[in-house]
């Protein structure tokens, strides 16, 4: 294998590897090929000996990305500060997913893509930050609507009224925990915290840290994109509970 074609070969494998898709290598004359398969899409490249890169298969997203990558590559780019596929289709995976998403969190999620691919942390945590409160208040505000004594939802009201996210939130969780008649189903009796409390702290946090000057921005790019990987299951079981709670009362 020359140097040239080594080089290539590693960077394209790299790539594949860190969007997590399934692949078999081989040896071919004048080549090394490897088969790629993410879901029902499939392809594969060829990396010669002058270092060409050669993708082949049917048009998809997954030869899309191939693609960008190859293009890094032969530019001299860096291929390392490529987004992992499944975050680049954020914005377009969340109004599949969620038709009556609030177009403010898909801005700001395309606004954060934006940012991390231009290399700045920061921004990517403030805009992240922001999507993520903006879901969590669509929330509280479905679940205040829901109480169905009036005095109660008074009381939660000023409980809640005026206050920052992070006390919103406190107060949320513990009605919601003594509330009567919890999304069973959903299984949420227990899995608040892990499905979204643990996601809505890391935001919460990342985004202080980045709009606060006297607080040390040290935000590890790595740290931030294994939360994205995670923000459109987080988005999708906001809206499934502001689903229960628009047609459910909340007794308490």
């Amino acid at each position: 294998m020359s140097e040239i074609q080594e080089k290539h070969y590693g960077q394209i494998k790299s790539f594949i590897e860190r969007n997590q898709w399934s692949l078999k290598e081989k040896l071919e004359s004048g080549c090394k090929r490897i088969d790629i398969q993410n879901g029902k899409s499939s392809s594969c490249v060829k990396v010669y000996e002058t270092g060409t890169i050669q993708v082949q298969g049917a048009e998809s997203r997954l030869k899309e990305a191939l693609n960008q990558a190859k293009a890094a590559i032969e530019n001299e780019e860096g291929i390392g500060d490529m987004l992992p596929f499944e975050i680049e289709r954020f914005p377009e995976l969340l109004k599949e997913r969620i038709t009556n998403i609030d177009p403010v969190i898909v801005r700001f999620i395309q606004e954060a893509i934006i940012t991390v691919k231009a290399g700045s942390n920061l921004g990517c945590a403030f805009l992240l930050g922001g999507a993520s409160e903006k879901a969590i208040y669509l929330l509280i505000d479905a679940y205040t609507k829901a109480i169905k004594d009036e005095t109660l939802r008074n009381k939660f009201i000023s409980r809640t009224s005026g206050k920052f996210i992070s006390r919103i939130f406190e107060e949320f969780k513990q009605s919601f925990r003594s509330s009567k008649n919890k999304p069973q189903n959903y299984g949420w009796t227990n899995d608040l915290e892990i499905k979204i409390e643990q996601i809505f702290q890391f935001c919460r946090i990342c985004r202080n840290e980045a709009g606060h000057p006297h607080l040390p921005p040290n935000l590890d790019k790595g740290i931030l994109l294994a939360n994205m990987g995670q923000f459109v299951k987080y988005v999708e079981d906001l809206y499934e509970l502001i689903a229960y709670y628009e047609n459910n009362e909340v007794e308490l």
